[in-house]
C-alpha cells in the first residue's frame, strides 16, 4: 500500500490528484446509510474496506466527515457540507457515464462535404435537409469547388467527402457510383428529337460552361474529334445564365442532365455523344477517421440519388 500523505501535503495538492471517485461514492453512501455497514451493502463492499476508504478521503482533506464517538459514526458539519456540494455532481457524472454508450449512436456533429455545382440543388440539398430533418443535431457545410479541386480537399482532409463526377483512382480514395448522365441541349434547337448530334449542335449559338470546367474542355475534345467548330456566343459557371440565355436570347445551352434537373428543365433533349456521359459519385478517404454522421449522410446520400427524366440516364445507368 502507498504511504499515506499528511494532511498538510495533501492541503498543498489539487484534491482532484488524491481523492478517487471510489471514496466519494462510498463517502456519499454512507451519508445516506443508517450505518456502515448498509452503505458497504449497498457498494458491494465489505464495512472494513468502506471504512478505510473513508479514513483515507478525511486524511486527505485534513478533516473528519464523521465523529466515530460511542460507537456510532455520526456525520460531522464538515461531512453534511461536502454532501450538499458534491451529490449533485455524482449523479450527473453517474448520468453522463451512461449516457455515453447512448449517444455513440447518435447523428450529430459538423460534416464537411465538398460538391460540384451541378448536384446540389438536385441531389445534395434535398438528402441534406431529409437528414437534418431526422437528425436535427447534424450540421452540414457545403463548399462548391471543381471537380480536381474536391478530390485533393478530400485526400488533404478539408471535408470528410465530396460528391463529384468521374473522379481519378486513388489508393487513398474510396469511390461510390451513384448514376450515369448524359449531356442535355435545351433551348433553339435545330429540331425535335430524342437525341441530338454535335454535327447538329455545332453550327447553333451555344451558350456554354468556361474552359476551365472539365465538361467544357470535353465538349471541345468531342466537337474537335468530329472535326467540327462549335459556335460559342456565351460563357458562364452559373447555369442559370445558360438556361436564360437559352430561352431568351435563342442560343442553345449544352449542361449535364443533373443541372438541367436542377433547374426544372424538362424540355432538355439528350445529346448523342458517349464521351459527354459522366458518372455521378461519392468521394472518401480510405485512410481517415470517418464519423457516426458522416457515415449516416453518405449512406443517405447513396440511397438518395435522383431519378433523372427519362431519356436524360445514360443506358448503362449504374445505381448501387
Amino acid at each position: 500500500m502507498n504511504a499515506r500523505p499528511s494532511s498538510r501535503a495533501a492541503r498543498a495538492r489539487d484534491p482532484l490528484e488524491l481523492v478517487s471517485l471510489r471514496q466519494l461514492r462510498y463517502f456519499s453512501a454512507a451519508m445516506r446509510a443508517p450505518s456502515f455497514n448498509e452503505a458497504a451493502r449497498e457498494c458491494s463492499i465489505s464495512q472494513p474496506a468502506l471504512s478505510e476508504q473513508i479514513a483515507l478521503l478525511e486524511q486527505v482533506l485534513g478533516v473528519p466527515l464523521f465523529d466515530r464517538t460511542g460507537g456510532r459514526a455520526v456525520p460531522t458539519l464538515s461531512g453534511h457540507e461536502l454532501e450538499r456540494r458534491i451529490a449533485g455532481g455524482l449523479l450527473e457524472l453517474q448520468s453522463a457515464l451512461r449516457e455515453v454508450p447512448e449517444r455513440a449512436d447518435t447523428i450529430s456533429g459538423l460534416v464537411r462535404v465538398g460538391l460540384v455545382q451541378s448536384y446540389g440543388a438536385c441531389w445534395v440539398v434535398p438528402v441534406m435537409r431529409a437528414a437534418q430533418a431526422r437528425w436535427p443535431a447534424l450540421s452540414v457545410a457545403l463548399r462548391r469547388r471543381t471537380a480536381h479541386a474536391l478530390e485533393e480537399g478530400v485526400l488533404r482532409g478539408d471535408f470528410e467527402f465530396a460528391v463529384s463526377f468521374d473522379p481519378h483512382p486513388h489508393a487513398d480514395l474510396e469511390i461510390a457510383q451513384c448514376f450515369v448522365e448524359r449531356a442535355v441541349a435545351v433551348g433553339a434547337l435545330p429540331r425535335r428529337s430524342r437525341r441530338l448530334t454535335l454535327a447538329q449542335l455545332a453550327p447553333c449559338r451555344l451558350a456554354l460552361l468556361p474552359s476551365e470546367y472539365m465538361m467544357r474542355r470535353e465538349l471541345d475534345a468531342a466537337f474537335a474529334a468530329q472535326g467540327l467548330k462549335p459556335r460559342v456566343r456565351l460563357e458562364s459557371d452559373v447555369f442559370e445564365d445558360l438556361v436564360a440565355a437559352a430561352r431568351v436570347s435563342g442560343m442553345v445551352a449544352i449542361l449535364n442532365a443533373a443541372a438541367a434537373s436542377s433547374l426544372a428543365v424538362h424540355d432538355a433533349v439528350p445529346v448523342d455523344c458517349v464521351e459527354l456521359q459522366r458518372k455521378a459519385c461519392l468521394v472518401r478517404s480510405r485512410t481517415r477517421h470517418h464519423t457516426n454522421a458522416s457515415r449516416h449522410l453518405w449512406d443517405a446520400l447513396v440511397a438518395g440519388a435522383p431519378d433523372l427524366p427519362s431519356g436524360w440516364t445514360a443506358p448503362d445507368k449504374a445505381r448501387r
